[in-house]
């Protein structure tokens, strides 16, 4: 749905339930009850107004068609908690397909849902369909016009379609698949971070490129800026591997306050080095990459009741610094990986 048609739909349920509200409350009963069912014919999914029609039956004796409607009412309540509970269990599982296909199923049937217009979008965003996720942004706006989600979302998708000529943002997708493979993957925070670098082009799941720079090694965006270099010891051995005859895949898994870090994956490895692993550091830290990199903060990752909505957070990808057990933490001095490591 575009924000237009968005805000007609609104627009009727609004003046519409406003003058249903006023006859209940002068107590014309079948004038109201012949408002609700306007509504309910129009939006069969506000169980608000098939609540309020029920309301109205009762007051008529209609109490059989009152209790179906009470009851239809319950259901639909049960039906958006279960897509959303749903939609987000698919979002945590990077299965954005599927997150966008739920969330898109929510907005048909209950067209008022902000978060899931905010889902939808983050959907959207992460599967590289930035003029659906602007869409739904924008839809989110119409419901909530002072969205910060939706308004830095928005911000964020001009910036990168002026700076990337349209380029879709690449889907995260790609960066937990680098989970893998034990010993060819590995996080790490980047150090030189230009002053003057701005972040707002930056999102996670961006892929970006490894470049030799002297000893070391640096890394810069597709469109060839450089966003700061790999640790010095890291780099020098990635350095050596890849003058060895190793190839790399680089991604964005966090950026945020001069502060980015990236996953590395080892996509080939000469056979001279056959037995000489990329990343030795032991895994630290809590679960999964980037809370907020996939929309949601976990507090327990076995418990969906505790997850916290990304889309009725203010916060942006990279604004937890949480790595996943599955992948090395390569920092250097916290990790025992050394020169001798080589």
């Amino acid at each position: 749905m575009k924000a237009n048609q968005l805000t007609e739909v609104l627009l009727f349920r609004k003046e519409h339930s406003i003058e249903a509200q006023k006859l209940a409350q002068h107590g014309l009963w079948e004038e109201a009850e012949v408002a609700y069912y306007g509504i309910v014919e129009q939006l069969p999914g506000d169980d608000s107004a098939h609540t309020n029609r029920a309301r109205a039956l009762m007051n008529l004796s209609r109490e059989d068609e009152a209790a179906e409607h009470l009851q239809a009412a319950t259901g639909l309540q049960k039906v958006k908690e279960d897509r959303t509970k749903k939609a987000v269990q698919h979002a945590v599982n990077f299965s954005w397909k599927e997150a966008a296909d739920m969330n898109q199923m929510i907005v048909e049937d209950f067209p008022w849902d902000l978060e899931a217009y905010n889902r939808l979008g983050k959907a959207f965003l992460e599967l590289g369909k930035n003029r659906k996720a602007s869409d739904a942004f924008r839809c989110a706006l119409v419901i909530s016009p002072k969205s910060p989600i939706a308004s830095k979302n928005l911000d964020r998708l001009e910036k990168l379609s002026r700076t990337a000529g349209s380029k879709s943002v690449e889907s995260q997708s790609q960066a937990i698949n680098f989970i893998e493979e034990t010993g060819k993957t590995g996080v790490t925070k980047l150090v030189n971070v230009p002053r003057d670098l701005d972040f707002s082009i930056l999102a996670s799941g961006h892929s970006v490129e490894l470049f030799v720079n002297g000893k070391g090694m640096r890394v810069k965006t597709k469109s060839g800026e450089e966003i700061g270099a790999v640790e010095a010891k890291i780099g020098s051995r990635l350095r050596r591997l890849m003058e060895g005859g190793n190839k790399y895949e680089a991604s964005i898994t966090s950026a945020r306050d001069s502060n980015i870090s990236v996953i590395i994956r080892e996509v080939y490895r000469d056979p001279a080095q056959a037995h000489i692993a990329s990343f030795t550091g032991k895994a630290e830290g809590l679960p999964t990459i980037p809370n907020t990199s996939i929309g949601y903060l976990i507090n327990d990752g076995d418990k969906l009741a505790n997850l916290k909505d990304w889309s009725s957070d203010d916060t942006e990808s990279g604004d937890e610094q949480v790595f996943t057990p599955s992948i090395p933490r390569l920092i250097s001095d916290e990790s025992s990986m050394g020169d001798e490591d080589y």
